[in-house]
C-alpha cells in the first residue's frame, strides 16, 4: 500500500489525490480507513449471529452505554426483571429459558450494540486527528462526514427495527420478531456504509490518474462493465436474505420429495398386510 502511495504522489503528475502530506500521510490514512470497512463487515457478521440466536429483542432500553451493565446484579436475576417488558422475556414466549440462557442472548445483543458504538469512536477520533494535521482534503472530508452521518443513522434504523418487535404477540406462543422490511432496511444501510468506506479507502491508496491516460481509461471501462452487474446481483441476494431470515422462509420449503398420491393411497393396504 505504501508503494502505491509513493508512486501515486512522486512519479505521477496530475493524479487526483485525496490526502495531503505526502506518502507517509497517505499510508496512515489508508491504514485507518482499511480498518473501518473491516469493522463494519465484522459487525454485519455479529448481527447475523444475533438474528440467528434471536437475541435482538432481549434489550428493551436504548442507552448509549447499552444499559443493564450490571455484572454483580446478574447473580440476583437482574436480567430477568429488566426483561419482563419484552415479548422475548422469560415470562413470555421463552418462559422455559433459564437465567444462564437468557444471559447469553442478552450479552449477544449487548456486544452487537457496543461493537457499533466502538466503531463510531474508532472512526471519529482518527478523523479528528487527521483533520487537525491537515491530511484530509475537502473532498475526502465531505465524503467521510457523509459516511459518519450514515453510521449514526444506522443506530436510529436499528432502534426503529427493534421497536417493531416489541409489540405484544397475538398469542402467548407466537414467536415475536422484527419487521422483515425494517430488517432489510437495516442490512441495506450497513452494506451501503461498507461499500462507501471500501470505495473511499481504495480511492485514497490508489488515486485516480488523469483522464488523458488511455490505458487507465480502457482498463477502468473493462472493470466497470464487470463490477456493476456483479455488485447488483450480490446486493439483491444479500438484501433478500433479510426477508428470508425475517420471515423464516427457509422453513417453508424442504428438500424431501413429496410422496405421490398413489403411494399415499396404498399405505393403508400396506399397514393391514403388516
Amino acid at each position: 500500500m505504501s508503494t502505491v502511495a509513493s508512486v501515486g504522489i512522486q512519479n505521477k503528475e496530475g493524479w487526483k489525490l485525496l490526502v495531503n502530506g505526502g506518502p507517509h500521510a497517505q499510508k496512515m490514512v489508508g491504514i485507518w480507513l482499511f480498518g473501518s470497512p473491516a469493522w463494519v463487515f465484522s459487525k454485519v457478521i455479529l448481527g447475523g449471529i444475533t438474528q440467528l440466536t434471536r437475541s435482538g429483542l432481549s434489550m428493551t432500553d436504548w442507552k448509549f452505554t447499552g444499559g443493564g451493565y450490571c455484572l454483580s446484579q446478574m447473580r440476583t436475576g437482574c436480567l430477568n426483571l429488566r426483561s419482563t417488558s419484552s415479548p422475548l422475556s422469560i415470562s413470555g414466549v421463552n418462559r422455559g429459558m433459564g437465567t444462564e440462557d437468557f444471559k447469553f442472548i442478552y450479552w449477544m445483543e449487548y456486544a452487537h450494540r457496543m461493537w457499533g458504538r466502538a466503531l463510531g469512536i474508532m472512526f471519529a477520533l482518527p478523523f479528528s486527528y487527521f483533520l487537525r494535521k491537515g491530511y484530509i482534503t475537502l473532498q475526502l472530508g465531505v465524503r467521510l462526514s457523509a459516511l459518519f452521518a450514515l453510521g449514526a443513522g444506522q443506530g436510529l434504523i436499528g432502534w426503529w427495527m427493534v421497536k417493531s418487535g416489541l409489540e405484544e404477540p397475538p398469542t402467548e406462543y407466537a414467536q415475536p420478531r422484527v419487521s422483515p422490511y425494517r430488517l432489510a432496511a437495516y442490512l441495506t444501510s450497513a452494506f451501503a456504509i461498507y461499500c462507501g468506506l471500501l470505495w473511499t479507502v481504495l480511492s485514497v491508496v490508489m488515486p485516480e490518474p488523469p483522464a488523458e491516460s488511455p490505458a487507465w481509461v480502457r482498463g477502468a471501462a473493462k472493470v466497470k462493465r464487470l463490477v456493476l452487474p456483479v455488485s447488483l446481483i450480490v446486493g439483491v441476494t444479500a438484501v433478500s436474505g433479510a426477508f428470508v431470515a425475517g420471515n423464516d422462509a427457509g422453513h417453508a420449503y424442504n428438500t424431501l420429495r413429496r410422496p405421490s398420491a398413489s403411494l399415499l393411497k396404498s399405505l393403508p393396504q400396506v399397514a393391514k398386510t403388516i
